[in-house]
């Protein structure tokens, strides 16, 4: 399937001081004739140590039957149960930003920039109340828009971490995560966050050679060495590797090359997995792309039966109760995995291309007339799916295509038109449920 364009959040670019212009100039030739950038990692035998931007306050002892310290403990089967995810503030989330700059604060700053006007550590509530207070001070048009935009602040943000996170060096990796970890997550003090990792597809591409992703890999582990670093003992779940499965059909036609890819799944999946309070769930794939045997295999190699579990849609906007049904039959053959699915713009189901053998299944680049999907939630009424999540902010960019502003920016306009035709409809069969 084609990389979905949204999958490529903007983040800041930076660079790793002290690598010399001449392994630099080693590793952008080298990687030019592979077909990819590779970045640069510590050298071999080095142990990268970065500073870190505040105290861990956590303990490094786990409990298996609840990694997350949620009070009161969920039950063994369903490690999510109860849990409250982050939700964002104004400084930093997209929607919430979107209504302040509505409401005449910080108009000119651009797109996905800190609000200057707010402290990392207002949250949503907050500022939920000045908008109540405020909004009769707007026109009609601008009260509907912000009451849309509601439907998306008020609900749990997803944060990435990728190759474009401070220009994906170590140190940019480790610098992101902890802005994070002791700025960002300030916002909602005592949630869990949500994360999801972007690496192997974002530098390597759908079709990658057994020679290009061993020659990645030193870097790539430098890069998850770093994360893992930077996340310490603190509560979090993990959802790795966007498209990972789903886009990895032309990956499989090497065995040799699958089986690098598989190898450096496992190896990610193992190192934020063995964190004393991180959940990780492994992409899964989309079930209009895939089938359960084929994602279940590359699952099964890559470990899911060692951590939480898959999840599924990541990049897709296919019906909810159709991915319930996929990833149903991939926990079968994966020793009962379980699952999340991602409803984030899934209320309205795909919207399907007329030609899918040239065009993929799914038109995946700013469909459209798409709406909200059910709300985020661990009680999915479905023993196998530990949460319905939002793993990408609705409303963001996929690129130019059908009008859109860069890939990665948050375009207030989509995101009001997904809020208005927003639904808690499973599937095409099920009742009706507009919010």
């Amino acid at each position: 399937m084609p990389l979905r364009a949204r999958v490529r959040a903007r983040e800041p670019i930076g660079r790793w001081p002290g690598l010399r212009a001449s392994v630099a100039a080693l590793l952008l030739a080298v990687g030019g004739g592979l077909g990819f950038a590779l970045v640069p990692a510590a050298p071999a035998g080095a142990s990268a140590s970065f500073t870190p931007q505040c105290s861990d306050p956590f303990s490094a002892s786990r409990s298996p039957g609840n990694p997350l310290m949620l009070k009161p403990a969920p039950p063994a089967s369903d490690p999510l149960s109860g849990a409250s995810f982050f939700v964002d503030g104004p400084a930093h989330g997209a929607a919430a930003g979107a209504i302040a700059q509505l409401l005449g604060i910080d108009t000119s700053t651009p797109p996905g920039k800190p609000l200057p006007s707010f402290s990392d550590s207002e949250s949503w509530a907050q500022f939920a109340a000045y908008v109540a207070e405020h909004i009769s001070s707007v026109s009609p048009a601008k009260q509907h828009q912000i009451m849309e935009l509601e439907k998306i602040a008020s609900e749990p943000e997803t944060e990435r971490i990728s190759k474009y996170s401070e220009g994906g060096t170590p140190a940019g990796i480790f610098s992101q995560a902890q802005k994070l970890f002791c700025h960002n997550f300030t916002a909602d003090p005592g949630s869990i966050p949500v994360i999801s990792t972007y690496f192997m597809h974002a530098t390597l591409g759908g079709c990658p050679t057994a020679s290009a992703i061993g020659a990645y890999r030193p870097a790539f582990e430098a890069q998850i060495d770093a994360l893992a670093q930077a996340t310490g003992n603190r509560p979090v779940v993990y959802l790795l590797e966007l498209d990972a499965v789903g886009s990895s059909a032309c990956i499989a036609r090497s065995a040799a090359a699958l089986s690098q890819w598989e190898s450096m799944l496992k190896f990610e999946a193992t190192t934020l997995g063995k964190l004393p309070h991180a959940l990780v769930y492994i992409e899964g794939g989309y079930s209009d792309a895939n089938s359960a045997a084929y994602a279940a295999r590359i699952l099964n190699a890559s470990g899911v039966r060692q951590v939480a579990g898959f999840f599924t849609n990541d990049t897709h906007d296919n019906w909810t109760s159709r991915e319930i049904a996929y990833g149903e039959a991939v926990s079968k053959l994966s020793g009962g995995a379980h699952f999340i699915v991602d409803t984030a713009e899934s209320g309205r189901g795909p919207l399907l291309n007329a030609h899918p053998s040239t065009q993929g299944v799914e038109d995946l680049c700013n469909p459209p007339k798409r709406g909200l999907g059910p709300k985020p939630t661990t009680s999915t009424g479905f023993a196998n799916v530990d949460a319905f999540l939002w793993t990408h902010v609705p409303g963001n960019s996929d690129g130019s295509c059908n009008g859109g502003p860069a890939s990665g920016d948050f375009w207030a306009a989509r995101a009001i038109a997904e809020a208005e035709l927003a639904n808690g409809q499973l599937g095409p069969g099920d009742r009706s449920q507009p919010y």
